[in-house]
């Protein structure tokens, strides 16, 4: 039986995710203000979810919530994240049925900082940020509005198109080089994704990180040495000392995935570099 899947704010992700997916024989359908460059094999369906009005989404297996603010104020993450949340609701109840299985992608920034902390999923999130606070108080209105609710939260994507910090390295920017970055290469989310999406009974709570937290100065002084440049100066206000931010234990996310197929930043920039991305 073929399982029809919606992905609700289909950018670079969710056109990921839907690509993979069609590969294993599901139907995807594509939901987004303008769906007219979404590949063949996914079908477009155009809908502003802040906005539905009367729209009724088609019957789904499952639903995949990868939302772009289009702003980095709290008042565009709230009308994006709080606004579509409650449209895609609408238009889903609106339909003949509503998915059985609805995934969102958060981040790990709802958990805030903590310097040296070790964080789980059991950790109970205390955002410092105003826009984060938007996205916990999206993933509790998520909750309320679709039982049986999956929750995926990475950190650091990068990949293809996604290529912010090669391009500091490249120009020589300052980093904090004793700050703590966890990190998940696209394509492995998109597995994480189509696990939950094809387990029957998914960890309702997933962080999606790979499988070596690193300081920024050792990740940037490996692409700079891919690169051919020098390692770009440290920014930190002291040098030495204990690393800033938190460190991700994704212990959970990895019994359930299994192997990722770039399992440390280095893989996943020496494919991203080899591949002549950011080039």
């Amino acid at each position: 039986m073929t399982h029809h899947v919606l992905l609700a704010g289909c950018g670079d992700l969710g056109t990921a995710l839907g690509q993979r997916l069609a590969e294993r024989g599901w139907q995807a359908t594509g939901v987004r203000r303008r769906p007219g460059h979404l590949p063949a094999e996914i079908s477009p369906f155009a809908l502003d979810l802040t906005d539905p009005g009367t729209a009724a989404l088609p019957p789904a297996d499952a639903a995949v919530i990868t939302l772009t603010a289009d702003g980095r104020d709290v008042d565009a993450y709230e009308r994006t994240y709080l606004g579509a949340l409650r449209g895609l609701h609408c238009a889903l109840r609106s339909g003949e049925s509503a998915p059985k299985r609805v995934v969102l992608v958060s981040s790990t920034g709802v958990l805030g900082g903590g310097d040296g902390e070790v964080v789980t999923e059991e950790t109970v999130p205390s955002p410092e940020r105003d826009t984060a606070r938007v996205l916990l108080a999206a993933e509790e209105l998520a909750a309320e509005l679709f039982p049986g609710l999956v929750i995926v939260r990475p950190a650091g994507i990068y990949g293809p198109g996604r290529t912010s910090l090669i391009d500091r390295v490249r120009r020589g920017d300052a980093l904090a080089h004793n700050r703590m970055t966890n990190r998940i290469h696209r394509d492995d989310l998109v597995t994480v994704l189509q696990s939950v999406l094809e387990s029957p009974e998914p960890p309702a709570l997933l962080h999606a990180v790979d499988t070596e937290p690193a300081l920024l100065g050792d990740v940037a002084a490996h692409i700079a040495g891919l690169l051919g440049v020098p390692v770009p100066p440290d920014s930190s206000t002291t040098s030495g000392g204990a690393p800033r931010g938190k460190v991700l234990d994704a212990s959970l996310m990895h019994r359930f995935v299994g192997e990722l197929r770039y399992p440390t930043y280095r893989e996943g920039y020496d494919a991203l570099l080899s591949s002549g991305e950011s080039a």
